[in-house]
């Protein structure tokens, strides 16, 4: 979960609401590969509709669990998550809020709670999630990069660089810590640096959708096409259910290079 995949989702649920021959995540006309892009319209949709009948299945289950012991701190973050993926974001919060208030030491499920309130653009939520995790441990990078995300949402762009800061020296090379430097510098306009920084996300999580997708942005600004698709089309591979590559590969536009 982040505030890009939040942001994406509507968009691709409204897309999705019109299954149907005629409904296109990309129009018929604004892509050279039309008969591919019918293909993955028609493949999204039947993942959709199984994951929503499975997590209908799954959320009863895990609802009767939890009558049955009702401290369950791990069975509420677990239901909470299902209702997330269910796209039931405000139930998801409620039950995320349940497992910090049972397991007020876990940093997973703040970190959970931190992820969603983002999402949800909750902002004082959000920085009250992380920073009871680095209450309970001044060292975990993840919280850092949650503080980040924030900062970048809000367009404080030097607050965003002093976490990211931190959170490397803390954890070193990892995906997120890079997609936080590379988003301070493409607020700069410095396409060059953000592009490395997301190669570098990519080398450090080989197996992670956003740092392709961050990646096939900067590849659009420079007009190289082919290589955003390619990078939209690794995104989906490492996560199909990703809402916001299907929605940036629904605006390729069709231009040549401006790559420096």
């Amino acid at each position: 979960m982040n505030l890009k995949w939040a942001m994406a989702a509507a968009a691709l649920l409204m897309i999705l609401s019109g299954c149907g021959s005629n409904n296109y995540l990309v129009p018929p006309g604004a892509h050279a590969n039309n008969g591919q892009i019918a293909a993955d319209q028609q493949a999204v949709e039947e993942r959709y509709q199984a994951l929503q009948f499975n997590l209908q299945r799954a959320v009863a289950t895990e609802e009767s669990a939890l009558v049955k012991d009702p401290t369950w701190a791990a069975g509420y973050s677990r239901l909470g998550q299902l209702f997330w993926d269910a796209d039931q974001p405000h139930a998801a919060l409620k039950e995320a809020q349940r497992a910090c208030a049972l397991a007020p030491k876990s940093q997973t499920y703040w970190n959970n709670l931190g992820e969603m309130a983002v999402s949800m653009q909750q902002w004082s939520l959000a920085r009250h999630a992380y920073h009871h995790t680095l209450h309970l441990d001044p060292a975990n990078w993840q919280a850092m990069v949650g503080l980040g995300q924030i900062a970048v949402a809000l367009h404080q762009w030097n607050n965003a660089r002093v976490l990211a800061d931190k959170a490397l020296a803390v954890a070193g090379p990892q995906g997120p810590i890079y997609v936080l430097f590379g988003e301070v510098a493409q607020n700069a306009n410095d396409w060059t640096t953000a592009a490395t920084y997301y190669r570098n996300a990519i080398a450090a999580n080989p197996a992670w959708w956003e740092g392709y997708y961050d990646m096939a942005i900067v590849d659009v600004h420079w007009g190289e096409i082919a290589q955003a698709e390619s990078n939209i089309r690794q995104a989906l591979h490492d996560n199909p259910d990703s809402a916001a590559p299907w929605i940036l590969l629904q605006s390729l536009p069709q231009t040549s290079s401006t790559r420096p």
